[in-house]
C-alpha cells in the first residue's frame, strides 16, 4: 500500500532539488532515505547532478534516466512539474525524521517478531542485532548544529596531531594509494604498516612507538598475506625483538559498503579494535559490483569518515589507477568516480619505470596535499632489508631524474 503522506514529501523534496535546492536537500538527506525504485533512482541522478553541475537539474536529469532507463519520463514529468513553495531544508528534515521513524520502527518489530518466533533463540543475540539495526538509523538533522564563535576557536589549544606513519601521515589523515595491478602496491602497504606495529620505520630503520595496525584486506587471500609477510617479519623480529605487535586483519573478503548492515557491521569491529592506522582495500571490492560508481565511493567515503569520527585513526585505501584522462600525466588518478580526487588528505600513485636495474617505482600525487612538511619517498626501489627501499628526493635528483622525469 502507498503511503501517500509519504509519496508527497518525497515529491516535493525532489522537485525542490531539481530546481536548485539540491545542496541543501542533500545536506541533509542521503539517497537512502528515499522509496527504493524510481524516488531512488532520481535522487540519485540529482545528487550527482549537483555534484558535477550545481544550478537547476532538470533538464539532467531528463537526459540521465533516458540514459539509464529509470526512472520513468512519466516520473520525471510528475516532478519537474509539482510545483511545490517549500524550501529544500524544511522538505529535508521532514523526510529524514520520517526515514529515522519508519527504520526504527522497522528494527523494533524484526526484534520483536524474533524473540516470539524463535523462544530459543539468545535473548542476548536478539539485542545484538537491535543494537546493529538502530546503530544504521539515519541521524538527526543538523540544520540547527552548534556553531563556533570566533572566541571558541581562538581559545582551543592546539596540539597537533602525532605521526602514525612517521614524516608522512599523522592521526586521522587519509592516504588514497593507486598503481596499477601486479605493481607493487600491497607488498608495499604490508611493509609499511607491519613496520609501524613493530615500531620500525621500514624506510630509514629507525624506532618509534608501536602502533595498533588493522587490515581490511578483500584483495589478497590469507596465503598471499601470508607470503608478502614473509618477506617482511622474519626481519622485523629481528630489529624488534621486545616488541609483540598488535597487528590484526579480518578473516572477511567479501564487504559490501553500500549494505547498511555490512557497513555497520564494519563498523562496530572497526571500531571495537580500535586501530592506531586501518588499512583497507582494494576499493573496487569494498561494494558490490555497480555501475552507479559514485554511489560506490560515497559508501567507501562516508564508512571511513565515519570510522575517523569515532576513533581518530590513519586511513590508507589501496585502489587501482584509472586509464588516464585529461591533466592525468603519469595515468595513476583513481580509477572511477570523480569524487576520490577532491576526498583524501594525501593520493600518490606508484609508478613503474622502464630501464632500470631492479624494480623502481616513482611516488607522484596525483592532487595537491592538504598538509605541508611530509616526508614521502620520492621513488621507491628494490631492497636489499625490505622489499621496498625509499628513494629520497636528492636521491632522485642525482641519480634518476635525468632518465625519468620525462616518463
Amino acid at each position: 500500500m502507498v503511503d501517500e503522506g509519504r509519496a508527497s514529501l518525497q515529491d516535493a523534496a525532489l522537485y525542490s532539488a531539481m530546481w536548485g535546492g539540491a545542496e541543501k536537500l542533500f545536506s541533509i538527506v542521503s539517497v537512502e532515505d528515499f522509496d527504493p525504485g524510481e524516488y531512488q533512482h532520481l535522487a540519485g541522478i540529482l545528487e550527482r547532478g549537483y555534484a558535477e553541475f550545481g544550478g537547476e537539474l532538470a533538464m539532467y536529469a531528463q537526459q540521465e534516466a533516458i540514459r539509464l532507463g529509470s526512472p520513468s519520463m512519466s516520473f520525471i514529468g510528475k516532478i519537474t512539474s509539482a510545483g511545490f513553495g517549500g524550501s529544500p531544508v524544511y522538505y529535508g528534515e521532514r523526510l529524514r525524521e520520517a526515514s529515522v521513524r519508519r527504520a526504527t520502527e522497522a528494527a523494533v518489530a524484526r526484534a520483536m517478531q524474533a524473540i516470539q518466533s524463535s523462544p530459543s533463540s539468545s535473548t542476548y543475540d536478539i539485542i545484538d542485532r537491535l543494537r546493529d539495526d538502530l546503530e544504521t538509523v539515519p541521524g538527526p538533522s543538523m540544520q540547527n548544529d552548534d556553531t563556533w564563535t570566533l572566541d571558541d576557536l581562538m581559545s582551543i589549544d592546539i596540539d597537533e596531531e602525532p605521526f602514525n606513519i612517521p614524516g608522512m601521515l599523522r592521526r586521522n589523515e587519509r592516504l588514497v594509494l593507486t598503481g596499477t595491478e601486479g605493481g607493487g602496491k600491497s607488498v608495499f602497504v604490508y611493509q609499511m604498516l607491519t613496520g609501524a606495529a613493530f615500531g620500525v620505520d621500514t624506510f630509514n630503520l629507525e624506532r618509534h612507538e608501536p602502533k595498533r595496525v588493522l587490515f581490511i584486506d578483500v584483495e589478497n587471500n590469507d596465503v598471499q598475506a601470508r607470503q608478502n609477510l614473509d618477506k617482511i617479519v622474519p626481519t622485523l623480529i629481528e630489529m624488534a625483538s621486545d616488541v609483540k605487535p598488535e597487528w590484526r586483519s579480518m578473516k572477511r573478503r567479501v564487504v559490501n559498503l553500500i549494505d547498511t548492515r555490512d557497513k555497520a557491521d564494519i563498523l562496530r569491529r572497526v571500531v571495537h579494535y580500535n586501530p592506531d592506522i586501518l588499512y583497507m582495500g582494494t576499493a573496487y571490492k569494498l561494494t558490490d559490483v555497480t555501475d552507479d560508481t559514485h554511489r560506490a565511493v560515497r559508501a567507501i567515503q562516508s564508512t571511513v569518515d565515519r570510522i575517523r569520527a569515532e576513533i581518530g585513526c590513519t586511513v590508507i585505501v589501496e585502489h587501482h589507477a584509472g586509464h588516464g584522462f585529461q591533466n592525468d600525466r603519469n595515468n595513476m588518478r583513481p580509477e572511477g568516480s570523480s569524487y576520490w580526487l577532491r576526498w583524501p588528505d594525501f593520493g600518490y600513485g606508484m609508478v613503474p619505470l622502464s630501464d632500470n636495474d631492479g624494480r623502481l617505482m616513482r611516488l607522484k600525487a596525483w592532487r595537491g596535499d592538504r598538509a605541508t612538511g611530509r616526508e614521502f619517498p620520492a621513488a621507491v626501489k628494490q631492497g636489499k632489508i625490505f622489499p621496498w627501499q625509499s628513494v629520497s628526493t636528492d636521491e632522485w635528483e642525482a641519480l634518476y631524474s635525468h632518465k625519468h622525469d620525462k616518463d
